[in-house]
């Protein structure tokens, strides 16, 4: 996604533009392509999901809706409208690192 468009809201998709809202379907479907963890910072100061896999995006044509599909480090699979979500952000190397030691020692 180009610099005009990262600090986009992503929960107020339906108010923007038809530039911003294609950006934001490409930056949706290249995220649910790579392999990295991210965070989806909800709106309303609500907890975030931290180290999350996107797994999918439904696009609904009929509600006019978006679907994140996405998948936590315990392997819970959860499905959250993109209206309820603030912005998803790249995890950074040290949540990372924390959460594979993490995984690490469940295992002893």
């Amino acid at each position: 996604m180009s610099k005009e468009y990262n600090s986009l809201e992503i929960s107020k998709y339906s108010e923007l533009s038809s530039d911003e809202q294609n950006a934001i379907h490409k930056m949706l479907i290249s995220y649910v392509r790579t392999n990295d963890f991210y965070n989806i910072v909800l709106l309303h100061d609500s907890d975030p999901y931290d180290l999350v896999k996107l797994v999918s995006i439904s696009f609904e044509n009929q509600d006019a809706a978006i679907w994140v599909h996405f998948e936590t480090i315990t392997a819970e699979r959860l499905t959250m409208p993109l209206d309820f979500i603030s912005r998803i952000e790249l995890c950074n190397e040290k949540e990372l690192s924390n959460a594979t030691n993490l995984r690490r020692f469940e295992f002893f």
